[in-house]
């Protein structure tokens, strides 16, 4: 008994010992963790206000300071590609994500100190290519006014964007993130109307609007082929080849007819090729290439990766299409390799009016258009006609390359907003010293 008594006493003491402890350590925490919260609010207000500020002008570059508002002591401060060594001065930690530095990209760096704690906070921005998308249209009417629409047999993957509004009739399938500042409507007009469209990944219907490539964007890509690709200024028939070369055959206004071609081995075009007059186009590609033509882009066979990155995830192949008029399947594309089907591997761009199909109202059902990439255009144009009297033109099966997601095109226009791609924050005491 004498024993279990004095074990009790001993036990006792030891709870009263740790729990004068716990009183003692506790308020000193709690004020660790009141002023860790105060940093990383005040930290953050900067980064959202200079967010806006980039949305609202993405122009703008500069600093930022908490003032009397603000708790502590905040700063916030913007690099990029111009003034990011000035960083590696102040802390050598940050991190711009993968792919290193470009002129599109701008770190966000805040910092603010409040008792014994500092919180860093870097976000990342970078004004994406419009490559990134699936789909893209500004306009979904076509230019006379008439309704397009998404219908059952379609199945569309990757992110797609309008900033119109979707028209959709039956049951498409959505595979990737769908966004635009209007809901859809089906074909009676009304808002989620009588369709049962299939989104398989996540939707946005109140985004905001996405404005097309300026002329000063583009002005940069017929730059970036002067100085360092190939400019034509005649009608244009290009045929790319597997080993990276280009075949150009030149129309002669003079005589009435076509030159032969000119085989330009890749390191003469360097991916870059621009003419001031419409381009007839196909062939294989092999390795990065953009091609752009200030008038038409007309697509006249099969327009596939020498290795097709779906069966070989190491291909580098890239294709970027950029028309200031029209993108045009031509009308017998699908049937000139003797398949009803037509391939197109690429990032597509139609920016004076729209990626369409040739005569795509007349004759019967001629098959898919097989897409791996993605179609920019700014009014939507038509591929294919659907309704009791039976199909005509293409049904759409659109793949979207997941690549696209980082890799560019060579040049291929930029978005005009900046997104946030990394979002990182960091505490540090004085404890550890900062």
């Amino acid at each position: 008994m004498l024993l279990l008594v004095s074990g009790l006493v001993v036990l006792s003491g030891i709870i009263q010992f740790s729990n004068s402890q716990r009183a003692s350590v506790l308020p000193e925490r709690s004020a660790e963790v009141i002023s860790e919260v105060q940093a990383r609010n005040s930290t953050n207000s900067l980064i959202q206000t200079a967010i806006e500020k980039i949305r609202s002008d993405n122009t703008w570059e500069g600093e930022l300071t908490g003032g009397d508002i603000l708790p502590g002591s905040a700063t916030l401060k913007t690099y990029d590609i111009e003034n990011i060594d000035e960083l590696d001065a102040v802390d050598s930690l940050y991190s711009v994500g993968e792919g290193g530095w470009d002129t599109f990209k701008v770190l966000l760096f805040s910092e603010a100190t409040y008792g014994e704690s500092k919180v860093i906070t870097e976000v990342l921005m970078r004004r994406d290519s419009f490559s990134k998308y699936s789909y893209f249209s500004d306009k979904e009417k076509t230019s006379s006014g008439n309704n397009i629409y998404f219908y059952s047999s379609d199945e569309i993957s990757g992110p797609i964007h309008t900033n119109g509004t979707f028209k959709m009739s039956g049951s498409p399938t959505f595979y990737g993130h769908v966004s635009s500042p209007n809901e859809w409507r089906g074909r009676d007009g009304t808002i989620m109307g009588d369709a049962t469209p299939d989104f398989q990944g996540t939707t946005d219907f109140n985004a905001q609007s996405r404005e097309l490539p300026s002329g000063a964007k583009v002005a940069a890509l017929k730059s970036a082929a002067t100085s360092d690709g190939l400019t034509f200024n005649r009608l244009s028939y290009m045929i790319m080849q597997s080993d990276g070369s280009i075949e150009v055959s030149e129309y002669d206004s003079g005589s009435g007819s076509w030159l032969p071609f000119v085989n330009y081995p890749k390191e003469t075009h360097n991916g870059i090729l621009s003419s001031s007059e419409k381009i007839f186009l196909e062939g294989t590609v092999s390795g990065q290439i953009t091609i752009h033509s200030e008038d038409e882009v007309e697509l006249y066979d099969d327009i596939a990766y020498n290795v097709d990155p779906r069966v070989d995830d190491t291909s580098t192949d890239l294709l970027g299409v950029v028309s200031e008029g029209d993108i045009i399947i031509d009308r017998n594309a699908h049937a000139r390799t003797g398949s009803k089907d037509l391939k197109l591997h690429g990032s597509f761009m139609a920016l004076g009016s729209s990626f369409r199909v040739e005569n795509y109202v007349s004759g019967s059902h001629r098959g898919n258009i097989d897409l791996l990439g993605g179609i920019i255009q700014e009014t939507r144009g038509p591929v294919g006609t659907f309704g009791r009297y039976g199909v005509t033109g293409y049904t759409k099966k659109y793949e979207y390359d997941e690549r696209l997601g980082n890799s560019i095109p060579p040049h291929f226009p930029r978005e005009s907003v900046f997104t946030v791609v990394s979002w990182k924050e960091r505490v540090v005491t004085n404890d550890s010293g900062y």
